[in-house]
């Protein structure tokens, strides 16, 4: 079985109705993994380690984020920079992500 990490990132949270009916849908569904970045890192202080396993134990990986100022959430992008670095997941001999499937889910708010 593919065991799926959604990588969810959303600065307002408490303000989104779509994405707390995408995250519920999904909670409980066995092999699912739903890792909240702004929940587990207010600080920014991503932990590099624990997320790099995370990625490792997974063949499913899913960037789950709004549209946020054209691009995806700052802490997000923090996570991409400090998680995805070099000499791990790209650089010569280097690609812990080689044969597993990434897809985004991209919601887009408004009144």
């Amino acid at each position: 079985m593919n065991k799926v990490l959604i990588l969810f990132a959303h600065p307002r949270f408490e303000k989104s109705k779509v994405n707390r009916a995408l995250l519920d849908a999904v909670r409980g569904i066995e092999g699912v993994t739903c890792n909240d970045l702004y929940e587990e890192y207010p600080d920014f202080n991503v932990d590099i380690e624990r997320e790099q396993a995370l990625l490792a134990d997974h063949s499913i990986i899913v960037w789950h984020f709004p549209f946020y100022t054209y691009s995806a959430p700052a802490l997000l992008k923090q996570w991409m920079d400090v998680v995805l670095e070099y000499g791990w997941a790209h650089g010569r001999g280097h690609n812990a992500l080689r044969g597993k499937t990434v897809f985004v889910t991209l919601t887009a708010g408004g009144s």
